[in-house]
């Protein structure tokens, strides 16, 4: 199978319209002065991809916690997800095992889960760090983007393989598969289709963004590629 032209449209106009609350958490101002919200989307990486590169504690710990409150932008509960993380999370620093896992190019699922950091139990989270560290070959996989899984598929797809549990990913030997798999097929989307002017992260925004507007154009798009 191949994509249309009106299906490469469709998937390229909502890469270009990802729409997604640019929310993050200055640490220097009030709580009362927050959230902040960043002029794009690329301005957001760039916050938080400082912040996780640091090296520097603090800024460790504000970067993880910038995962937080933006992944959970749109939830009721966003503000008690993010309390909870800068309650516990201080009992890990320095956060020698993180820094040591970017330093030495072995960050995963796995390893990041394995570092026990509250929040960060599952796919949909730990994805997003990944996805913020290097967004040219990470993007995330979580819930949303879970509802493209179909069985009896003509082509087998890599996310038809991902187990879920009803509210959440977990990370298991065959889920860190799938989600390679998955960081794969939104490369070779880009590559095939776009001359590789779009990043993994990009592809998968634009799969996300026509869940919400056309589950069914969706699910052909990821179907037909």
């Amino acid at each position: 199978m191949a994509l249309s032209s009106t299906q490469i449209h469709d998937l390229d106009y909502a890469i270009r319209n990802y729409s997604f609350p640019l929310d993050y958490y200055d640490y220097n101002l009030a709580h009362t002065h927050n959230p902040q919200k960043a002029s794009s989307i690329r301005h957001l990486e760039a916050i938080i991809q400082s912040q996780l590169k640091s090296g520097v504690p603090v800024d460790t710990e504000q970067g993880l916690g910038n995962i937080i409150y933006w992944g959970n932008a749109t939830a009721g509960y966003r503000d008690s997800r993010f309390a909870n993380f800068r309650t516990r999370i201080g009992a890990y620093a320095p956060y020698p095992g993180f820094n040591g896992l970017i330093a030495g190019s072995a960050a995963s699922l796995g390893n990041i889960r394995r570092l026990g950091y509250p929040g960060y139990s599952g796919i949909s989270f730990v994805s997003k760090i990944l996805m913020f560290l290097d967004p040219q070959n990470y993007c995330v996989l979580d819930l949303q983007i879970s509802k493209l899984r179909r069985t009896g598929r003509p082509i087998p797809r890599a996310l038809d393989r991902l187990k879920v549990y009803t509210t959440r990913i977990p990370i298991t030997r065959n889920n860190e598969l799938v989600y390679g798999l998955w960081c794969d097929e939104c490369r070779s989307i880009s590559q095939t289709y776009y001359t590789g002017r779009y990043r993994v992260a990009d592809i998968e925004r634009g799969f996300f963004e026509l869940i919400k507007v056309d589950m069914a154009k969706a699910l052909a798009i990821y179907s037909d590629f």
